[in-house]
This record gives structure tokens, C-alpha cells and sequence, in this order.
């Protein structure tokens, strides 16, 4: 007798445990949905849910509640699983997941008065500082790197002149067949000039956007060399590892071998003055400003925009997917931008992203320290309170006004009107679509894997097998538009990998054992894995659904479903026409809409042996609608399997 998981997929440990009694044996457990109903009802507060609580059971859940207070209640309860809570106002609570590298700024400000307390003057400040200079090398994994890299010569563009200014393609070999590519921007007078390295930031169109090459031009005409660079996994860096690679503790470490490599390979030319060196990014740029400058002694200006606070690590992981945060016993951006001291630094914020909090935070903590070396001048902060997460034309006049007075850069020069905005082609070192890259080029992510340790190797490789699965479906559809095709690509990458991710977090062992009411047995290891999978948030499921139907065909959606499932509707199909030699066209319009329904379901779960048990389910379906249709569908199997065994008997005579 087949073996079905219809009714043990309705089950969950919500249901298995609170069947019991509540008492200390079952650890007073209750659905967290209930709790937190709870609390809404008794505190006449409401809850605004950006997490799931499907399937979620918490133990001594009545004794976490505290009769006086709504907050202290939620905190308890929701800490458990790794939850937080944000008020959005009266008596309302936005429910999220906790984000280590994201926290509020009172948290900000209680580290940093605790940081306070570690170091009371120049002395006792240089020894942390020392401390964590040799801790955020280790943590973030930069001297393995390092030594891996090749010496190679850069491959470099005719060089374009304009007004006041040229431009050249760079693309520098850093690890073997890892390019990362961008463009020097040149003062057209002779003589030595300061340098200014500037990572990327994720803003759209990365570093080809209008405002980068206004900041890059505008700098280059008031007498600074300047370098931008992509992003790992952006711009033509994603033409060798694919864009999902730039979400990977891996472009933690790339990113800054690359910032570094770049600067090392700028120094070797006669028309750089070394004792001038800065460095100036915004959003996650600023995040590789700061890095940068703790990792290299070299830099003397810097200048981090709408970046830094005490309270956000970066929320990507190409800056914090290392663990340098946790470097000295913990620290922060604002502490290690407190490295750069006595050195001229600028911090630009704003008042509508988390750079909100830098004049009364960031700045006196930076100030402070500053004071050590009787610097505090060489400090400042520009906050523009009125205006957001860009860089916009009030961003940049700050970097220009910097710049311009610790490089003694002309600031008659200042005029984005004399800036040629170039398209991003002209930008390119190896074209569209790769086809000028090198014979000894990177094309996989998985083969920049092999660089790392096993831990982080095994990881990339996962995150590497399921690209390339997402690249290949997409390719079979030949899509004519490559935005769309990218679009679908990071659309299907991020579903199997919030699959795995949620099939690897809950195990069948979060499952409490118990009996399965469709057969009688206890429930197997694969009924249980079905339990915990099935909890996954809806949410994952449908933003793949509706992101799929909005950008491609009905035809070429069923495709991609076709792909999850190793194409098990036509499969199936096939059986049942080979057991039911006249199945009607009615019958067979019937069966393949129970299939289709299989399959639609059968995405989110990880494994063949799930999407197999899921069709199980779906042909049971089936089958009960054939019986039900005046068919026999146990005589029609075994009718078949004796047509079958006959079929075979005959062969072998």
C-alpha cells in the first residue's frame, strides 16, 4: 500500500504538544500565535507581523509575559526565536527579525559609552587600537588573501580626454583569472597628484551612474587622480561570479583585496604624490572606506557618506558578512573610524537613514578621540537633516569642500556642467557581455571558492550550485530581454536558497515524534521533514509565484515549475495513460490539474524525496477522482502490472 503523508502535512508540533496538559514535563509550551494574541489583547496594543508564526511553539510562553509591561512581555517572547520588536508608534509594534549588524540607536549609544570606559587618553587608546587593527585582520581573513594574489600588469583602456580631466579602463588581475575592473579619472595638468580611491556604494547602476562620474570627473579637474571600482558581483565583476555572489561573506574579503590591490597598483605611477592618499565612498562604499582605512596605515584623508553609525554594521554582506565586529570583544564602524585619527576625516549623514544619529552620537564619540591628539579640527560632520540615502549634489559639495582644503585641490575647477557623462559601455573593459574578457578568466563563482577555508568553501559552493541551477533554467527560456532574464535569475537564486535555508534551520528533529493519522505509524524521519518544511512563510512561496508571472509567460512559468520538479507532471501523466489506456480527455484534463497543483507545491521543499512525496499525495487524488469516476483503479494497476510481467517473460524466451 502506498505510503501517504496527505493528513501528517496538516499536522504540526503545535498540535502534538498542546494535545498534552500543560505542566513543567511539556514545558507549559503554547503556539506563539496565541501568545502574542495575547498580549495584543491584554495591553490594547497592536502588532504589525514582518516574521512567521506558523509552527512555532514556546516553551513556558504565560510565564515570559509581564502583567505590568507590553514591552518587557514582547521582549521576552519574542527573543526566543531570535525576534525583535520596533514601535511605530502609540501603542503600536512592528515585529521583526533580529539583524545583528542592524540595532537602534540607544543600543549605538550604550556601547559606545561603554567603549568610553576602555581607553581615558592617547595611550590607553593606541593599545585598543592596536588590538583591533590585528583582530579585524584575523577576522576578517585579509592576509590569506593577500598572499594569494598575482603580479600582473593591468589591462588598460586608450585613455579619453575631456574637459579638464581623462578617463582610463582598469582591469587588474588579483587572485588568478579575478579581475576587478573601473576607470581612472585623471587631472589633465602635469604634475603630482594626491589620490583618491573610492569604492562603490549599492546605489542603482553602480559606479556608472550620473553622480559617480560627476564626483570622479569633478575631483580629477580640482586635481586628484581618482579610482572607482565594481562592487563584487556588480558591473562587469558579475560577468565573471554572477550577481548573487555579491551577497556572500566572500565579497567581505574580495572587496577589500580589491581596494587595496587597486591602491598598491595607483602608487606605481609617477604622477601620484603618496603622501596624499584618500579614500571616499557612500552607503556601502562608506562601509569599505572605514575597513580600508584600518586595514592600510597609508590613507590620510577619508570620507565616509551617508555610512557610518554606531548601531549598523552594513546590512549586506559584502560589509559585515565577516565577523569583524566582534573584533577586541566587540566594536563598531564609529570605533574603527576612531582609528583614523589624528588624519583628517569627514562624516556626512543625513536625517532619513540611520546616519540620523551622528551629531549627538557618532560625532562627540569621534570628537573624543580626535582629542587624544589635540585634532579635534581635523574632524567635521556635515549632516543634512532634511535629506536622505543618497549622494546627491549637497553630498558631493561636502567631499569636494573636504578635499579641496587637506589636498590643496582647486576648487575654481568645481563645475559638474563640464563633466561628460559617459554610457556605460564606454566604462567596460571587456565589453557587453565579456566577450574581450581574458582566456584565463573566472567564470564561476564556485571558482573563487577554492581561495577560502572549507567552512566558507562549502557554503560558496552551495550558493555557486544553486546560481548556476537558476542561470541554466533561465537560459533554456532564451529570453530576448537580459533585464528580465537577470530579474527571473535572482528570483528563482533567492527561492532555493531561502528553501535550503529553511529546510537546514528547522530540522526533523524540531518535530516532536507522533503518530501519523493517515496510516497508523509513527511518523517517519521524511514525515517530520515535511511538518517543518511545510511552516515555511507563505510569503517565500508567493513572491516567487507572482515575481515569475509578472515577467514571464504562463508557458514559460510552468517551464521553471517543470524544472523544480525534474518535469514529474509529464511523468506522471505518462502512467496514467499507460494504466488507463482510454482515459478520456476529460480524465486526463482532471489529472493534470491535480499534477499541476503537485508541482506548484512540491518548489518549495528541497529534496526529491519531498517533491516526490507531495506528488504521492496529488495522485492519490488522482486516483480517488478515477474510482470515483466509475473506474477501478486497483484491477486497472493491476491489470497493467500483469500486462507488464507477462511483456517481460515474453522477452526473455
Amino acid at each position: 500500500m502506498r505510503k501517504s503523508i496527505l493528513l501528517s502535512l496538516c499536522l504540526s508540533s503545535s498540535l502534538l504538544l498542546i494535545a498534552q496538559t500543560l505542566t513543567v514535563e511539556n514545558q507549559f509550551v503554547r503556539p506563539l500565535s496565541d501568545v502574542l494574541n495575547e498580549i495584543s489583547t491584554r495591553f490594547n496594543v497592536r502588532l504589525k507581523y514582518d516574521i512567521d508564526t506558523i509552527g512555532k511553539i514556546l516553551p513556558y510562553a504565560d510565564f515570559r509575559i509581564r502583567p505590568y509591561s507590553a514591552e518587557e512581555s514582547l521582549t521576552n517572547v519574542l527573543a526566543y526565536f531570535d525576534y525583535k520588536f520596533v514601535k511605530q508608534g502609540n501603542n503600536v509594534y512592528k515585529l521583526k527579525s533580529y539583524e545583528y549588524p542592524r540595532r537602534i540607536d540607544e543600543d549605538g549609544k550604550k556601547m559606545l559609552a561603554y567603549l568610553n570606559t576602555l581607553y581615558k587618553d592617547q595611550a590607553s587608546w593606541e593599545a585598543r587600537k592596536a588590538l583591533l587593527r590585528s583582530e579585524v585582520r584575523e577576522k576578517l581573513g585579509i592576509d590569506t588573501i593577500l598572499k594569494q594574489r598575482v603580479n600582473t600588469k593591468p589591462i588598460l583602456s586608450k585613455v579619453r580626454k575631456f574637459d579638464g580631466y581623462t578617463v582610463q579602463n582598469i582591469a587588474l588581475e588579483t587572485l588568478p583569472g579575478l579581475y576587478v575592473c573601473g576607470s581612472i579619472y585623471t587631472p589633465a595638468k602635469k604634475g603630482k597628484h594626491p589620490v583618491i580611491i573610492c569604492p562603490n556604494g549599492h546605489f542603482g547602476d553602480g559606479r556608472y551612474r550620473k553622480d559617480q562620474q560627476q564626483r570622479m570627473a569633478t575631483l580629477a579637474r580640482m586635481g586628484a587622480v581618482c579610482v572607482d571600482y565594481d562592487l563584487f558581483g556588480w558591473g562587469e565583476s558579475e560577468l565573471q561570479v554572477g550577481g548573487v555572489a555579491h551577497r556572500s561573506s566572500a565579497a567581505h574579503i574580495i572587496q577589500a583585496m580589491n581596494g587595496l590591490s587597486l591602491l598598491d597598483y595607483i602608487l606605481t605611477r609617477k604622477d601620484i604624490d603618496a603622501t596624499r592618499i584618500g579614500a571616499n565612498g557612500g552607503s556601502g562604499g562608506g562601509s569599505q572606506v572605514v575597513l580600508l582605512t584600518v586595514l592600510d596605515n597609508r590613507f590620510t584623508a577619508a570620507a565616509p557618506i551617508v555610512s557610518l553609525a554606531s548601531h549598523f554594521d552594513g546590512g549586506c554582506p559584502c560589509e559585515s558578512g565577516m565577523p569583524i565586529s566582534l573584533a577586541g570583544r566587540g566594536t563598531n564602524n564609529a570605533e574603527l573610524m576612531a582609528m583614523f585619527a589624528p588624519q583628517p576625516l569627514l562624516v556626512v549623514s543625513d536625517g532619513k537613514d540611520w546616519t540620523a544619529s551622528v551629531p549627538t552620537l557618532e560625532y562627540p564619540y569621534l570628537q573624543r578621540i580626535y582629542g587624544f591628539y589635540n585634532a579635534t579640527d581635523k574632524v567635521s560632520n556635515v549632516h543634512l537633516p532634511q535629506e536622505g540615502h543618497d549622494f546627491g549634489p549637497n553630498k558631493r559639495n561636502a567631499v569636494y569642500d573636504f578635499f579641496a582644503d587637506v589636498f590643496q585641490l582647486d576648487k575654481k575647477m568645481i563645475d559638474e556642467d563640464k563633466v561628460t557623462i559617459e554610457p556605460q559601455s564606454a566604462l567596460l573593459s571587456f565589453g557587453k557581455k565579456g566577450e574581450l574578457m581574458p582566456e584565463n578568466a573566472i567564470r564561476s563563482f564556485n571558482d573563487v571558492a577554492v581561495y577560502f577555508d572549507k567552512k566558507l568553501y562549502s557554503n560558496l559552493k552551495s550558493d555557486a550550485g544553486l546560481e548556476k541551477k537558476a542561470t541554466d533554467w533561465v537560459a533554456s527560456l532564451q529570453l530576448e530581454n537580459e533585464k528580465d532574464a537577470s530579474f527571473v535569475r535572482t528570483l528563482i537564486y533567492n527561492h532555493l536558497r531561502q528553501v535550503r535555508d529553511w529546510h537546514n534551520d528547522h530540522p526533523y528533529t524540531t518535530i516532536p515524534e507522533g503518530i501519523n493519522p493517515a496510516t497508523g505509524n509513527k511518523l517517519s524521519k521524511l514525515d517530520r521533514e515535511m511538518i517543518a518544511d511545510s511552516a515555511m512563510p507563505k510569503e517565500v512561496h508567493d513572491k516567487l509565484m507572482n515575481g515569475l508571472r509578472r515577467a514571464l509567460t504562463e508557458e514559460q512559468v510552468e517551464q521553471i515549475l517543470d524544472k523544480y520538479t525534474v518535469g514529474k507532471v509529464a511523468f506522471t501523466l505518462k502512467g496514467y495513460q499507460a494504466i488507463v489506456p482510454d482515459l478520456t480527455a476529460e480524465e486526463e484534463s482532471i489529472i493534470i490539474g491535480h499534477l499541476k497543483e503537485a508541482r506548484e507545491k512540491a518548489i518549495d521543499y528541497k529534496n526529491m524525496k519531498q517533491i516526490s512525496a507531495i506528488f504521492e499525495i496529488y495522485k492519490t487524488k488522482c486516483e480517488q477522482y478515477l474510482n470515483n469516476n466509475g473506474r477501478n483503479w486497483r484491477q486497472l494497476f493491476k491489470d497493467y502490472v500483469n500486462k507488464r510481467n507477462a511483456e517481460k517473460a515474453a522477452g526473455k524466451k
